[in-house]
């Protein structure tokens, strides 16, 4: 059991720092393309010294178990065979130049597509749900303390990682990815059938929106005097991205970013304001706001702290005299 327990740590410290060597990747990877010989030459040397850091802050703690018992390996066996059964068939659309990585560090790589099919029609990072898995198994059958803080971190490291590759994803794939995204999970695919998505809707007089057949509200583009956006640290697992409607009436009505219907009710608005309504807030991983409409206010923060711009309040009460 001792040499088990060993294996099952180290594979945890491995698996663990999968989520930060990313990070080392996707917020510069524009500067790792920029460069004409593989990053990987410094990445990969990098992840590897991760290993040994990990391993060095965890030995202490390595033989301390809660449990043990052989029927764990039961429930454990499961989440292995679960682990290996998402990893095959996200491979299966997959090539191995994807799957390591390189679409996102080098210029031009001809595998740098967005892949929809297959198990990513249900989850946008199967790849991250196997080694959730494997974790969970190793962390399970064990019983060890030190596999379940470091499935703890990956996961807290991940939801980190998995909003900043989404980022990347955007910038590369634009509409393309906005709307995969909001049809399709980060890691968890829905276990019943979808229920129906919000959706926003303008033909330029009004602005509707609508949440599993229900209206939510129903306001006149004419009653309108502010168009806001704003994000906050709740993904990958909750919407983390709004649209705000002020209305003259002081009211301020609020809907996901990643409802149907999204672009062409922005497009419908700015035509009947006579203006071009630009979102700005796609690469955000943390709280931040930002005004789309009225244009002078265009690029200013829709909340300083948790309150709403001083501005915003002044040109509120204008609008209300």
């Amino acid at each position: 059991m001792f040499y088990v327990r060993t294996l099952g740590w180290l594979a945890c410290v491995v698996y663990s720092t999968i989520p930060s060597f990313w990070l080392m990747v996707h917020p510069r990877a524009h500067v790792w393309r920029e460069k004409e010989k593989s990053p990987f030459r410094v990445l990969v040397p990098a992840w590897i010294v991760m290993w040994f850091g990990m391993g060095a802050l965890t030995e202490p703690w390595r033989d301390f178990a809660p449990y043990s018992t052989w029927w764990s390996w039961l429930p454990a066996a499961a989440l292995f065979a679960l682990g290996m059964f998402v990893y095959s068939h996200a491979s299966a659309h997959f090539s191995l130049a994807q799957l390591g990585g390189l679409p996102e560090v080098r210029r031009g790589h001809h595998d740098d597509r967005l892949v929809t099919t297959g198990i990513r029609a249900r989850v946008r990072h199967p790849v991250y749900l196997g080694h959730l898995c494997e974790m969970l198994a190793w962390s399970v059958g064990t019983g060890l303390v030190v596999c379940w803080g470091l499935t703890v971190f990956a996961v807290l490291t991940g939801a980190a990682m998995i909003r900043m590759e989404d980022a990347e994803l955007e910038r590369r794939f634009g509409e393309e990815f906005r709307r995969y995204r909001s049809k399709v999970p980060a890691v968890f695919p829905r276990a019943t059938v979808q229920d129906k998505r919000p959706r926003l809707f303008s033909d330029g007089v009004v602005v509707r929106h609508e949440s599993q057949g229900k209206q939510i509200f129903n306001i006149l583009v004419a009653d309108l005097f502010c168009i806001g956006e704003y994000t906050n640290a709740n993904g990958p697992w909750l919407d983390d991205y709004f649209l705000v409607f002020g209305a003259k009436s002081g009211l301020w009505y609020e809907a996901s970013f990643y409802s149907d219907g999204r672009e062409e009710t922005i497009e419908a608005i700015g035509r009947a304001l006579g203006c071009d309504l630009r979102f700005g807030l796609a690469p955000s991983t943390a709280l931040a706001s930002r005004i789309l409409w009225p244009k002078e206010l265009e690029g200013h923060p829709l909340y300083v702290g948790k309150s709403l711009n001083p501005e915003v309040k002044r040109l509120a009460e204008s609008r209300q005299l």
